[in-house]
């Protein structure tokens, strides 16, 4: 390493996957709120993820899965219980002792739904290095674009890192050279998430294809969340126009 080099590496050191302070905080939502970091479907976008793996596995190209930002790690229990003892699974969340040592070795498939938005943007570059570092194939990334339910102890949303979907494809776009990506809608017409499937080498994406249509996700909606107070709104302002149109022809 020449002296340039070495003096970048000492004024600018690599940024850490998660801050003490986010730790802290992060942790005590999990002891606080029993729903936090406790879905096993993903929010519905996990619901038919056993199923694709066991087949992108009958393909011969996943043998171990990660479960990157696992919270309390529901979603790898489920998937060590419903997909063959062939496949490793393993689970990683720096705000979780059970979870809290990250795997040295890539795998094939890694997932990571519903963390990416709750990432300090001093840490969001070194999660998604992490992330690239730690998947072999390709990666099934979901994130929240509209602000969480749930608040943090300091006060702050705890979807702390909302942006654009164009900022989130230009990020991962940079360490990997073929993705795609789609919204997921809310019944308000609004987009809640976005999918991004990401892989490492032009020859994994026919598989990618395949695992994303598995998963059946293109005509899935959401419902309920912050965006739910937007559908309750409309449902009272059509009931409104309703009655008054009512009242007119009466």
């Amino acid at each position: 390493m020449g002296p340039w080099m070495g003096f970048y590496c000492k004024r600018w050191p690599m940024a850490e996957v998660i801050s003490d302070q986010q730790r802290r905080l992060n942790q005590a939502l999990h002891q606080q709120t029993d729903s936090f970091g406790n879905r096993a479907d993903g929010a519905g976008l996990a619901t038919r993820l056993p199923e694709a793996l066991r087949r992108m596995h009958e393909l011969g190209i996943c043998d171990s899965v990660l479960d990157y930002g696992t919270g309390k790690g529901k979603l790898v229990e489920r998937l060590r219980a419903e997909l063959p003892a062939a496949i490793s699974v393993q689970g990683y969340d720096p705000a979780m002792a059970a979870y809290a040592t990250k795997p040295t070795n890539p795998v094939d498939i890694l997932t990571c739904l519903d963390v990416l938005e709750h990432i300090e943007m001093t840490s969001i570059d070194a999660v998604l290095r992490d992330i690239h570092a730690l998947t072999r194939r390709f990666c099934y990334l979901v994130i929240d674009l509209q602000p969480a339910v749930k608040t943090m102890a300091d006060g702050r949303n705890a979807h702390i890192l909302l942006a654009p979907p164009e900022w989130w494809v230009g990020r991962i776009a940079q360490l990997f050279p073929c993705l795609t990506s789609f919204p997921v809608m809310h019944e308000c017409g609004i987009a809640q998430k976005l999918v991004i499937g990401a892989a490492k080498q032009p020859k994994d994406l026919t598989l990618m294809y395949a695992f994303l249509i598995k998963l059946g996700l293109f005509n899935f909606t959401m419902g309920s969340g912050v965006l739910g107070n937007v559908v309750k709104y409309q449902q009272a302002q059509a009931k409104k126009l309703n009655k008054q149109k009512a009242k007119t022809n009466s």
